[in-house]
């Protein structure tokens, strides 16, 4: 762990926080210079911009299966101040809205009782019928996993039902807090963790733009709160895909954590400057002005937010209930007016973050109207909007423009038949008009003394040229040096791993990453953050994991950077899946025991178990990447057997891409706990896709049995 003036030296030199450095930085770093640091990694991403868009929301109902200890919002069905809206509503508001100037419709509710997958698509369809051009963004995570649950298909397929339909991007709501055992606690009946992140890493693959959260303010520790971004940027790292982070604020009134409280301002800023300077691989961190408030929100700006969200019209009540912004809606003015006092450059986006251009001829003409006399009203149209066109971003303020008395507007000039007769009605107009015609003379000047700057500013600066990426990986850490300066790029080693296989230096991991399905481009001088193979293994201390749960144990090793050697049970009589104790290298560590271990060294648990509890269902693991199976596995209180690779792969690189295809136990067996099972890895695509196509049908088939199962068992239960 390095000390606060390591940390921030580390991070002017862009590179990137560990956990244990954001911890430090958390409590030791003073408001201003979190806000220093954040606006100097802000400004790397986005320049003087802040985003916002003109969007509504739809809440179809608030009417919730899950009673989350934090949720103002929710409802039981038949309570007074319940709604739901039938699918013929919703469109029927989404045809109310056709005569909104908005470019995002934002649709979340609670998880209604008698709405499955079918209902949830139709829902789009008919939004996106009534508002063709509108992006929808549609649905958490939490309801599209229990949807998706319900249905007995796999994520993807859901959420291929979905984007036919016309769901463009998923927002982040639902991530809550990551922590397990805090998960239990604020809203145990919610998905888990893997399982929100199970749907957002699925959405990414399919190039489903999605955004990403986090309740914070209220019983969490800010050891969760890192761990919880952490989770996310390893997420983003492993598949792209997360186009901001929206830190939510906790709101206490009418919830059962109202005793908790809310914090302070101050907490507010420090966590927008956290998470931009945590999470260096999400481009966009939004200070959601309907959680803040306005005063925080620009406030907010200073603290490196970069988007404000939207107009929203006073369309969602999530917030509003909790004790948020009563009525929230603001105008496009007092946005962008919000910005500019921050000293900011308002830019109005899309939902995917491009710049959208106006051409408002009203407010055009009103300007123009305000002058106390124009000189030729088609003139001067014509020269605002050939800058327009010049120009990409932001509105430019109006330059002042001429003024003459009195008003006067030229007579057509007939369509000239001969070059001699142009002549002539260009010296009779010049004679006629002279100030208007020096005018026109001093605009066309102006206009190619422009392009020409623009030429010039092209060439020197390079503004426009693109870069595609190398792909770094397998190279030697000089070589990767050597080509990255040869391509006018800077590369950052921000991590480093141990693997007694590859030779020390060699490049393993880089972000962005390369794609085989389309080339990834950037602008020259831009940061590529490679990981590579350490010379020699780092020594990281030993976590006492004993006393916890296995879930919290194996989070604990793998943020240290440890592995897990076995999982070994043992007969409790209270409890399972309980860590009574962990060794090393054969020795116990104790509470009392400080030790280190190289990266990557395994730790053995042996881990409680009741009689009742010993067999374990085996998860799907075919598709998924090495470290993913042994993860899914451990998780279930299974050990990782044997590891075969087929002759798809040929070398140390090839051992990281490879994804399981096959696996010695099949998927919804029976096993006790602590049974080793062999996975079978390969880099043949095409095979590891078949057979995942495969796995998905079998999981659909199991659960579909167990539901008729649990059904039948139910009925019984009712007979007797």
């Amino acid at each position: 762990m390095q000390n606060i003036n390591d940390i921030v030296a580390s991070i002017r030199r862009g590179e990137r926080l560990s956990a244990s450095d954001a911890l430090v930085l958390w409590r030791e770093a003073p408001l201003w210079l979190l806000g220093e640091l954040a606006t100097q990694r802000k400004r790397e991403v986005s320049g003087r911009s802040v985003f916002y868009n003109r969007n509504v929301h739809l809440e179809p109902s608030n009417v919730c299966l899950f009673n989350c200890e934090f949720c103002s919002f929710r409802r039981r069905d038949g309570d007074p101040d319940a709604w739901t809206m039938s699918i013929d509503e919703v469109e029927a508001r989404a045809k109310e809205l056709r005569s909104a100037d908005i470019t995002e419709v934002h649709i979340v509710g609670g998880v209604h009782p008698s709405h499955n997958l079918d209902t949830y698509v139709e829902m789009v369809r008919r939004v996106k019928r009534q508002l063709p051009h509108v992006a929808v963004k549609a649905y958490t995570a939490v309801e599209i996993f229990y949807m998706i649950r319900q249905e007995g298909v796999s994520v993807v397929e859901g959420l291929r039902r979905l984007q036919e339909a016309g769901m463009e991007c998923i927002p982040g709501g639902g991530a809550e807090i990551f922590d397990a055992s805090l998960r239990k606690r604020i809203c145990p009946e919610k998905c888990s963790a893997e399982e929100w992140l199970a749907v957002h890493r699925a959405a990414h693959n399919m190039g489903i733009a999605t955004n990403s959260t986090m309740l914070y303010g209220h019983i969490e520790t800010i050891e969760q709160r890192i761990d919880h971004l952490d989770r996310l940027r390893k997420l983003q790292d492993e598949s792209p895909g997360f186009d901001a982070f929206i830190p939510l604020k906790y709101h206490s009134r009418g919830n059962r954590l109202s005793e908790a409280g809310e914090c302070s301002v101050e907490e507010d800023l420090r966590m927008i400057a956290l998470s931009r300077l945590f999470l260096d691989n999400i481009p966009h961190i939004k200070a959601y002005w309907v959680s803040y408030g306005k005063a925080t929100t620009e406030m907010a700006l200073a603290f490196g937010a970069d988007d404000i969200d939207g107009t929203i019209s006073d369309t969602t009540k999530i917030y509003s209930m909790a004790g948020g912004v009563e009525r929230p809606t603001m105008s496009v003015e007092e946005l962008e007016a919000m910005v500019r006092s921050a000293g900011f450059t308002p830019v109005e986006r899309d939902s995917h973050y491009n710049p959208v251009e106006r051409y408002d001829d009203d407010a055009l003409k009103q300007e123009e109207d305000s002058d106390e006399e124009s000189v030729i009203e088609t003139t001067e149209t014509e020269e605002i909007m050939d800058n327009k066109e010049i120009s990409r971003g932001p509105k430019p303020t109006p330059t002042p423009r001429p003024k003459t008395t009195p008003k006067t507007t030229p007579k057509p000039t007939p369509k000239p038949k001969s070059s001699t007769s142009t002549k002539q009605g260009i010296v009779g107009f010049y004679q006629r008009y002279p100030i208007i015609s020096h005018l026109i003379i001093m605009v066309i000047l102006g206009i190619v003394a422009l392009l020409l700057l623009l030429g010039f500013l092209k060439q020197g600066t390079r503004h426009g040229r693109t870069i595609e990426v190398p792909n770094f990986v397998g190279m030697n850490i000089d070589e990767a040096r050597q080509v990255a300066d040869d391509q006018s790029l800077n590369i950052i080693v921000r991590d480093s791993i141990f693997d007694v296989d590859l030779p020390g230096g060699t490049v393993v991991d880089q972000l962005p990453r390369t794609s085989t399905v389309r080339d990834v481009t950037v602008k020259p001088g831009r940061k590529i953050y490679l990981t590579i193979n350490a010379y020699s293994r780092r020594m990281v201390d030993i976590p006492f994991v004993a006393k916890q749960t296995l879930r919290q144990a194996l989070n604990q090793v793998e943020r240290a950077g440890l592995t897990i050697n076995e999982l070994v049970y043992e007969p409790d009589m209270t409890s399972t899946d309980y860590v009574l104790r962990q060794y090393v290298g054969g020795r116990e560590i104790l509470p009392t025991t400080k030790r280190t271990a190289a990266v990557g060294t395994g730790v053995t648990l042996r881990v409680s178990y009741r009689q009742d509890e010993f067999y374990v269902t085996v998860p799907r693991l075919v598709g998924l990447s090495l470290q993913q199976a042994k993860s899914a596995l451990w998780d279930n209180g299974l050990n990782v057997g044997k590891i075969v690779y087929d002759q798809s792969v040929d070398d140390i690189i090839s051992r990281r891409q490879a994804r399981v295809y096959k696996q010695s136990q099949s998927l919804g067996s029976r096993l006790g706990r602590g049974t080793e099972v062999t996975l079978y890895l390969s880099c043949d695509e095409q095979l590891v896709d078949s057979l995942s196509v495969e796995a998905t049908k079998q999981l659909k088939a199991l659960e579909t049995k167990r539901r008729k199962e649990q059904e039948a068992l139910k009925a019984q239960e009712g007979e007797e």
